[in-house]
């Protein structure tokens, strides 16, 4: 018999006083930041808290505990540029990478835009060292992107002080 413990938002925000917490990805990762956000708002409603948003980041910090939790969002976690020949998914180029690695833990996650076609794909050309590509295939473009993202929490993150989370791929859920 399974018997999970009954999360509980004071411990948590106790446990964690002082950190700085954020989800980078695409939908996913937003509804987990939102979902962790209204389950701490449940276990503390009249918190101090402060919101703050910054380009692609929201940040809520509940002030008692000095807990930050964040969400940055990029449906590849690579970077996509706007180029003279249009937008180019870039899938060895990590940019964003500044905003995440000072970070207490990171909750990575990316898939569900890798197999994205037609109006809602929002690259044009796929550049792999100096080849840019019309298109190419989305597992080997999905890999190369996910061994640049590796390279970088490798090279950049201090994972003696950052805990860093990948999630792994959810169910489709979008129709």
């Amino acid at each position: 018999m399974c018997n999970p413990v009954r999360f509980d938002g004071k411990d948590f925000l106790e446990k964690l006083e002082g950190k700085k917490i954020m989800f980078i990805g695409d939908s996913v990762s937003l509804n987990h930041y939102e979902s962790l956000l209204c389950l701490l708002h449940a276990a503390v409603p009249d918190a101090r808290i402060t919101t703050q948003t910054s380009n692609s980041t929201n940040t809520v910090t509940f002030e008692d505990h000095g807990v930050s939790i964040s969400v940055f969002q990029t449906h590849y976690l690579v970077d996509i540029e706007q180029e003279q020949i249009g937008r180019v998914l870039k899938l060895e180029s990590i940019k964003d990478g500044n905003t995440w690695k000072d970070m207490d833990v990171l909750v990575f996650n990316t898939w569900l835009w890798w197999y994205r076609r037609g109006p809602k794909q929002p690259w044009d050309y796929v550049q792999e060292g100096q080849s840019i590509l019309k298109d190419m295939d989305r597992m080997v473009a999905f890999q190369k992107g996910l061994t640049t993202w590796a390279k970088w929490v490798d090279s950049d993150v201090d994972t003696s002080k950052t805990t860093v989370i990948f999630q792994g791929i959810s169910p489709f859920h979008y129709q």
